[in-house]
């Protein structure tokens, strides 16, 4: 569904605009054009020419286009440079630089109320945002474009963005709407004749009907996309239906059909070097051979896939490098316009150390994460080969022995990167700290709070990721030592306290005067689940209170058992979802991420402590009334420090 997206990007991205293969011939008329206007709109025209084949080249027209146009206040030509500078950035995958640039042309086409800008425009952003995976902006910004181009009657940009949307519910599996705007940008494509736009709606009509299991007509439409692509000399697109029809047949039992296909798609992602599209071949005659029970072929194509898998995670982790250093880079740029005239030697020194510490933390988190994922991806790998060839011991015995080693490497390599990150991180807060005791102007203070604020964050994140990694390798091991229990007690609350107060809410403690002052055990990760589970609740709630209450539960002559409750009147959580929330990376939907922050760790390490404990947490929650958490623990008494 991705690939079938990037295919429709790349042909519709700049609708409106007429590629033309003539760089030459639009250089030698703007080194002939007298007129300012003329010169604007042939640079910005080169602009998106050079966009997708010298990115470079690309931005230094628009930037040129961008700059004469404000002098001669041509807003049009200013907008049509922003949309192609926006386009260049977007073509390497820098979609966070993308979306400003394609945002600033919108406001100038609004400005000067160009309908035919706006559409396109609108077009454009739904694209980047699908790319940035919030299908629901995407999906406004795409029936925007579509309602424009019902109001300019253009059928062309009509069916395109139907087309959009129905990828948009498809790849929301919202199976239905999709068809239903499928079939009426099929009915328009047909009656134009647009035989590009009418091959991308059939390819994705079968890619429907094959999640649908309505295999018939799954076919039908592969091969009516299929036609269209060797008549339009599109091997990629031959490709991606060769795999769809070959997925069809398997799932009709039909083995000899669907290796046919499949290893015809698998011939052709070789020769275009289609690393993505083979990656879903190689996966797909794995599963063929496997319902087959033809287990040496399919774990030779499963190895094939694995091993390309590996090639593909690596080349996007350098892109990915690249796509940071790209950003700060702009933001540097950024920077550099805004401060031009109050440069000093202050300031130079403090945007160095910014760049510099950025670039490097955000490359070891993206190397960081990597090695998460290439762990779990073995543990995975590991698991199914145990299941799938339980016959063949040796072989089992030989990679399972390889596969732990690879996973044991990679928690050891965690474990290492996690304590090296916080060594340069305590640095960095610590030089942050001795700056803002050198009398900084007030400017350059609130850029030191910013980046205080983000440093002390990213060490919060870099510490429960090393607390998982021990919980998750058994390598976290509970205390058990005196400690005051009520000035414990006392120390968080006071803190929450004055939280709660600058948010407006209330948050109410209750201490049950039964409890030992003196107790035995682990204060550093009893602290650790009580913060987690306050700062949460005080976190998610906009105005009421949330409270904490501790009670005895049970109490004999060495042990006490207490009750701990957090309790909050903020905005729930979902049924369905109270018992993912408790998974790593989780939060109960990715617009708490957005407008909240965290990192969806801390209920994880939260549940994983308390169950060195011996205990377990227990959430009751409405949607919109507030949550309440709850576990229970058992210390033992210290008497000889009550007695002191």
């Amino acid at each position: 569904m991705k690939r079938l997206f990037f295919y429709i990007l790349l042909t519709f991205l700049c609708y409106g605009y007429s590629v033309s293969k003539h760089t030459d011939s639009l250089k030698q008329r703007l080194l002939k054009s007298d007129a300012d206007t003329t010169k604007v709109k042939l640079l910005a025209k080169l602009g998106f020419e050079y966009a997708f084949i010298d990115p470079d080249s690309s931005r230094l027209f628009c930037h040129q286009a961008i700059d004469l146009a404000e002098d001669i206040d041509f807003t049009r030509g200013s907008a049509d440079a922003y949309n192609s500078l926006a386009i260049s950035y977007d073509i390497e995958g820098n979609h966070e630089v993308s979306i400003t640039y394609f945002l600033t042309a919108l406001d100038l086409y609004n400005k000067i109320d160009n309908r035919e800008g706006l559409a396109r425009i609108y077009n454009n952003c739904g694209m980047v945002y699908q790319s940035l995976g919030d299908t629901l902006r995407s999906l406004e910004f795409h029936n925007q474009s579509l309602a424009l181009e019902k109001e300019l009657g253009d059928p062309t940009g009509i069916g395109y963005s139907m087309t959009q949307i129905a990828s948009i519910h498809l790849q929301m599996e919202h199976y239905d709407s999709a068809l239903v705007y499928y079939r009426s940008a099929l009915e328009l494509l047909e009656e134009i004749g647009d035989v590009q736009g009418l091959s991308y709606v059939h390819w994705g009509m079968g890619e429907l009907y094959m999640y649908t299991n309505n295999t018939e007509k799954a076919l039908e439409h592969s091969r009516q996309a299929y036609e269209l692509f060797v008549q339009d000399e599109n091997r990629k697109g031959m490709s991606e239906t060769s795999i769809i029809m070959g997925r069809t047949y398997l799932k009709q039992k039909d083995y000899a059909k669907a290796e046919e296909q499949l290893l015809f798609a698998l011939g052709l992602c070789k020769e275009l070097e289609a690393k993505n599209v083979m990656l879903e071949c190689l996966l797909s005659l794995s599963e063929m051979y496997k319902q087959q029970s033809k287990f040496d072929e399919a774990l030779a194509y499963y190895e094939q896939y694995t091993a390309l898998k590996d090639t593909v995670l690596k080349s996007e982790m350098t892109a990915n490098i690249k796509e940071i250093e790209s950003k700060y880079n702009f933001e540097k740029q950024q920077q550099q316009i805004a401060l031009l005239n109050k440069e000093n030697n202050f300031q130079t020194r403090l945007r160095n150390i910014f760049i510099v510490v950025a670039i490097t933390i955000s490359c070891l988190l993206v190397m960081l994460y990597w090695a998460y994922l290439s762990k779990a991806r073995t543990m995975e790998v590991l698991k199914t080969k145990n299941k799938e060839i339980e016959k063949k011991n040796s072989i089992i015995a030989i990679e399972k022995q390889n596969a732990l080693a690879a996973a044991q490497a990679k928690t050891d390599f965690l474990s290492v990167m996690s304590h090296e990150i916080r060594t340069p991180m305590n640095v960095v807060i610590g030089s942050i700290y001795l700056l803002m005791e050198d009398n900084p102007k007030p400017a350059q203070l609130e850029n030191l709070n910013m980046l205080k604020f983000s440093a002390e964050n990213l060490l919060t994140l870099l510490n429960d990721i090393l607390d998982l990694n021990k919980l998750e390798s058994g390598k976290l091991e509970l205390e058990s030592i005196p400690f005051d229990f009520n000035l414990l007690i006392k120390g968080i609350s006071t803190g929450y306290s004055a939280e709660a107060d600058k948010k407006g809410i209330k948050f109410l403690l209750d201490i049950d005067e039964q409890i030992p002052s003196q107790l035995i055990g682990d204060p550093g990760r009893l602290s650790q689940i009580l913060n987690n589970l306050i700062s949460n609740g005080i976190k998610f709630t906009e105005e009421g209170s949330v409270s904490f209450s501790i009670k005895v539960v049970g109490k004999s002559h060495k042990k006490v058992k207490l009750k701990f409750v957090v309790e909050d009147t903020g905005i729930g959580i979902p049924e369905e979802k109270q018992d993912s929330i408790f998974n790593n990376f989780t939060q109960a939907n990715s617009n708490t991420t957005r407008k909240y922050g965290g990192s969806g760790l801390g209920l994880a390490i939260t549940k994983q402590i308390l169950k060195l404990f011996g205990s377990e947490i227990s959430v009751k929650s409405k949607e919109g009334k507030g949550s309440k958490f709850s576990f229970k623990l058992s210390f033992k008494n210290d008497h000889v420090l009550e007695k002191a």
